[in-house]
């Protein structure tokens, strides 16, 4: 299972929102804020599940821009898909 560490910037109007439905996805584990920027860790099934959630965190509202600090692939088994 790929791990990510990911470092999501919120927008100061609506961070508060966006955290929230953050939170409520299984896949994801939140740090502690820090300013409107928001640590996060990720555990998926495979890397294309790992990059669509990427993906879908970079679309909900007050998500402005989403880093990848660095993926843990040393439970992964290979498999892509």
């Amino acid at each position: 299972m790929p791990i990510s560490a990911l470092v999501v910037t919120l927008d100061p109007a609506l961070g508060e929102v966006a955290r929230e439905v953050i939170a409520t996805d299984p896949r994801v584990t939140l740090g502690e804020p820090q300013g409107n920027r928001l640590p996060v860790v990720t555990e998926t099934e495979t890397l294309s599940a790992g990059e669509e959630l990427l993906r879908e965190l970079g679309r909900i509202p007050g998500v402005l821009n989403v880093d990848v600090v660095g993926i843990d692939f040393s439970d992964f088994d290979g498999e892509a898909s």
